[in-house]
């Protein structure tokens, strides 16, 4: 049933941080353990232990990373001449949009503020995170990215900026 409701990426993601979970909470449960013990410690084999713990937090800490970095969205469509633009400024509550993509070709996206800091995720109808930029006043960030079809596209402000910050959402239409 998690599963439906999840998809596959972010069942994926939730699993691998469960079992980092467990795995960090037996670690400490050894740590703490190994602090009641009586006597003189044996420098040389605390200082075995610690490489072997090293070792494997570090070895576990680059599973997750390979567990989950293929599965992020950025930079898809990166860096290919020729691109559309479209200019998406950021005002308090209101993203503007000038311009009308078409899916299969690169879409450059030139993205403002006029105010606050933004930050503007851009998601499917159904709630699938395509990609996010933060956009700050003063500079331009460009992103360019290829929609795979037509339809429309949620742009959604990620960072609160003010008391109406909820009310920051737009359709993007893509067309054919």
């Amino acid at each position: 049933m998690i599963g439906r409701r999840l998809g596959r990426t972010a069942l994926i993601i939730a699993v691998s941080y469960v079992v980092a979970t467990v795995l960090v909470t037996v670690i400490g449960v050894v740590v703490a353990a190994s602090t009641r013990a009586r006597g003189e410690p044996d420098l040389q084999k605390l200082r075995e232990r610690e490489k072997t713990w090293f070792v494997v937090a570090v070895a576990l800490l680059t599973a997750l990373l390979f567990a989950t970095i293929f599965f992020t969205p950025y930079g898809k469509g990166a860096g290919k001449p020729g691109a559309q633009v479209v200019n998406i400024r950021g005002v308090q509550f209101a993203w503007l949009v000038r311009g009308r993509p078409r899916a299969g070709e690169p879409v450059q996206f030139n993205l403002t503020s006029a105010d606050v800091n933004h930050n503007l995720g851009l998601y499917t109808r159904d709630w699938k995170l395509l990609f996010q930029v933060q956009v700050v006043p003063g500079r331009t960030q460009k992103y360019v990215y290829t929609f795979d079809k037509p339809g429309s596209y949620r742009l959604v402000c990620l960072e609160f900026c003010g008391l109406d910050h909820h009310l920051m959402n737009t359709l993007l239409r893509v067309g054919a």
